[in-house]
């Protein structure tokens, strides 16, 4: 197993004078000789936590249950399967039980007697289900818990702050305990699900249709059979006067001077990404700033922390002149521009949302003011501020709570380079807008 750090700027000059603003793109990847799927898998220690309230009537819950049968299919014997449902009660229809074909039976029956009833007492079901799948890890440390979270509504029992909500899934995120979210419909809360999985290592997916949540939960599991690297995170250490932010990401943090952010599962081969935006303080010219990029993880066969070798990268003062003549490198400009253009979607998502309406507008006319000027020359940049004024002509009136979950999950997707389980022929945000969705 190979982690590698990687990172580079869009510049390589800044203005004297202060106050320029860099990108900064971090990589890691990791990259093994066979291929995670081909090979011997390490067994799985999955907790498949279920919405059953009443909301999830009318063929969710059906379908639901029918995506949990076809995922205990591609399970094995060495597999150990939770399985809880929640409404306004918590019930625990399997701890943690060996997949094996004597116990076939006794888990479609389970599974099979799932009903709808009562409320939403999200934080009840998915701690008891962490609980089922953490007892298993304590016996053996290299089955760490996996848990997946399908909800179709919000959380109106227990613990309902999101906020809180986040904070919990990161603590479990220390102790081993990894969460992806499946949204089902158009009603459950996507900032809070995000929140959850962003936070908890995990993923975030949709089922838009009924239809679509047997190949979304397959999907997860195909993803966390590819993973070769959870708890991924990227650090900068930047000097001191720069200042520093972090384009997307919710889940990043400051620790001993370094800006830190997390990036969840890694599977082989595939690069993460993380987008730092660099404000300049005042130097004379000449004068050199250098940032120093690091990365880390643990492997997943193994459980052991993996460092990435250090990558350096450095930005040096100049005048005018020089500053505004340098060459930008394009494909940098072009991830980055990906990156910003999800951010600022998904935060106009989540303004929209709550009601914020002329402060989203206000927020993407400010953007699109820095955005035209930086995507000037790249390709495919008018498609992508188009985009953008599309959305700010919009997001002045309340957008439909479809439009909300298809723009924080495509962010999302764009974000973290992943593929959108629900098919390739899903239309994207902006042409669901275009014709009146």
């Amino acid at each position: 197993m190979k982690l590698t750090a990687s990172a580079v700027l869009d510049r390589e000059l800044f203005w004297a004078r202060g106050k320029s603003v860099r990108y900064l793109v971090a990589r890691l990847e990791a990259r093994r000789d066979d291929d995670p799927r081909e090979a011997e898998r390490l067994p799985l220690n999955l907790a498949l936590v279920i919405d059953a309230s009443g909301s999830m009537a009318d063929g969710k819950l059906e379908a639901a249950k029918e995506a949990a049968l076809g995922l205990t299919e591609r399970l094995t014997q060495e597999d150990r399967l939770t399985v809880v449902s929640f409404a306004s009660d918590v019930v625990v229809h399997l701890d943690a039980m060996p997949v094996t074909a004597e116990n076939a039976i006794r888990i479609r029956k389970e599974i099979s007697r799932l009903q709808t009833r009562g409320m939403t007492h999200l934080s009840g079901g998915w701690f008891s289900g962490v609980e089922c799948a953490a007892r298993v890890a304590e016996e053996n440390p290299k089955m760490a818990p996996r848990v997946i979270l399908l909800s179709d509504g919000h959380a109106n029992e227990g613990i309902v702050d999101p906020e809180e909500l986040r904070e919990h899934a990161g603590e479990l995120r220390m102790r081993g305990v990894l969460t992806s979210c499946l949204g089902i419909g158009d009603g459950y809360d996507e900032q809070l699900l995000r929140g959850i999985a962003e936070n908890g290592g995990g993923r975030l997916h949709d089922a838009e249709l009924t239809s679509e949540i047997s190949s979304v939960l397959l999907g997860e599991l195909d993803d966390i059979f590819g993973t070769v690297i959870e708890d991924a995170r990227i650090s900068l250490l930047a000097p001191k006067g720069v200042k520093v932010e972090v384009l997307g990401r919710g889940n990043s943090e400051v620790d001993s001077d370094q800006m830190v952010v997390h990036l969840g599962p890694i599977q082989n081969q595939i690069e993460r990404v993380a987008v730092f935006k660099l404000t300049c303080p005042k130097a004379e010219k000449g004068d050199v700033l250098e940032f120093q990029v690091t990365g880390s993880g643990r492997a997943v066969e193994d459980g052991t922390l993996l460092k990435a070798r250090s990558a350096t990268v450095s930005l040096v003062a100049a005048g005018g002149s020089a500053n505004t003549a340098q060459q930008r490198d394009m494909s940098t400009v072009a991830l980055v521009a990906r990156i910003w253009s999800a951010h600022v979607v998904s935060e106009a998502a989540r303004m929209n949302r709550d009601g914020a309406y002329q402060d989203a507008e206000r927020f993407i006319r400010r953007e699109l003011g820095y955005f035209y000027r930086y995507v000037d020359g790249l390709p495919q940049g008018h498609e992508m501020a188009a985009e953008l004024e599309l959305l700010a002509g919009r997001v002045g009136h309340q957008l439909s709570s479809r439009m909300h979950k298809e723009m924080v999950l495509q962010s999302s997707l764009a974000m973290e380079s992943r593929r959108d389980r629900r098919g390739d022929s899903k239309a994207a945000w902006s042409a669901r807008m275009r014709r009146g969705d």
